[in-house]
């Protein structure tokens, strides 16, 4: 111990030979130890009572009550449990020794004392109880901070646990709302879309018709638009179940250009395949069709009259890779910054959304497992989609809610 102080301690001396308290006593007063002192076993037993001492040397030998007995009745009190207790005898025989360790002695020390030892022992004993103090004080802290830092923690993870509740809650909301909200667009929709059917049969000289074109195109949008905000929020918070299936990339390609046949010959636009037998990628067929619908749907307004729109599918080792390639203008060096971001400024290659189809498409690429790239050439744009072949991470059985944002 580092700057040992005998002020610091207090020591009890019990002893029924008053000559060798007086003697004992000066030294240890001399070395700056606190000393009090007991002719007896009462007397002892009645100082620990009332006051804490840090060495109790005890004479073994006396009247009335021997130090065996006083230390047993000490070892009983609570807070002498560890006090270092120092038998004082004239008795060299093995068997006290070992009677006063078994009893709760730490040391002792023989008549007549030899003054350099005396005070050796003492210090260790002092020093070690020091330390013992020491480190049980340092222990006691730590506890304490644990304890603290445990109701910290306790308290951290309540209010997680409530933002994640919030959190949940506000996603099944906004989710339960957008459902509301497609249900109530698509149905005054689907009454505006049949009457402008009813009143273009109806308009027998045509004298309506690019108003009718326009109205029809304008509730078009929204429709889709809707739709879409839906299927993202959908894909964003995990509420869409994917059903996994083998599908023809031949097939889903001919579906989508069944609804723009009047575009395509009004454009003169014309469709190359570049396909390799009839391949095939394991996915959700209806997020792959709005992917596709997608992509393929800009492509369409983008292309110029008598242009062509290249779709091309390859099956690699490990992948199966698609191209749809316009003729168009393609992606801007700011849309190019900002792809695949919802409503991202400058991005109006894609249906004038600003970005919105794109970023769908790489969210159902990414519920797939796959990747969607964009890139331009000489003569137009790029979109290439990248489709792992991993049956057996997506297979019927395999079915789940995907959440592309964990």
């Amino acid at each position: 111990m580092n700057g040992f102080d005998p002020k610091r301690f207090t020591i009890l001396m019990v002893d029924d030979n008053p000559k060798n308290l007086q003697l004992l006593g000066t030294t240890l007063r001399n070395e700056g130890y606190q000393v009090e002192f007991a002719t007896s076993g009462r007397i002892a037993l009645n100082w620990v009572s009332k006051k804490n001492f840090d060495l109790i040397l005890l004479d073994i030998m006396m009247p009335e009550m021997s130090g065996y007995e006083v230390c047993e009745q000490i070892r009983k009190i609570h807070d002498y449990d560890d006090v270092p207790i120092v038998f004082l005898t004239a008795k060299t025989e093995k068997e006290s020794v070992v009677y006063g360790f078994k009893i709760g002695a730490q040391d002792y020390i023989t008549k007549p004392f030899d003054t350099a030892e005396l005070l050796a022992r003492v210090r260790t004993h002092l020093e070690l109880r020091y330390n013992k103090l020491e480190l049980k004080n340092i222990n006691k802290h730590l506890e304490e901070l644990v304890e603290e830092r445990t109701r910290e923690l306790h308290s951290l993870n309540q209010k997680l646990q409530k933002a994640n509740e919030e959190l949940r809650a506000l996603d099944k909301a906004k989710s339960e709302f957008l459902h509301i909200i497609a249900h109530e667009i698509r149905t005054p929709l689907n009454g505006i879309k049949g009457s402008i059917d009813i009143m273009k049969e109806l308009n027998e000289h045509h004298s309506f018709g690019s108003l009718f074109s326009i109205l029809e195109e304008s509730v078009n949008r929204l429709e889709k638009f809707a739709l879409i905000a839906l299927k993202i929020t959908q894909l964003q918070i995990g509420k869409y179940e994917l059903d996994f299936e083998s599908v023809s990339v031949m097939s889903v390609v001919q579906h989508i250009l069944q609804r723009y046949k009047e575009t395509l010959q009004h454009k003169n636009i014309n469709i190359n395949f570049k396909l390799k037998n009839d391949i095939k990628i394991t996915a959700d067929w209806e997020l792959i069709n709005t992917c596709f619908s997608a992509i393929i749907d800009n492509a369409v307004k983008f292309s110029p009259p008598s242009g062509n729109i290249t779709i091309e599918a390859e099956d690699e080792e490990n992948h199966v890779l698609i191209k749809i390639i316009d003729e168009g203008p393609g992606f801007s060096e700011k849309a190019m910054q900002n792809l695949f971001k919802l409503f991202s400024p400058g991005v109006k290659h894609i249906n004038e959304n600003e970005g919105i189809d794109l970023a769908m498409s790489k969210l159902i690429m990414d519920a797939h497992g796959g990747e969607i790239q964009i890139s331009n050439y000489s003569n137009g744009a790029v979109v290439s989609l990248i489709f792992p072949k991993k049956e057996t991470d997506f297979t019927k059985e395999n079915q789940k809610s995907v959440n592309i944002l964990s």
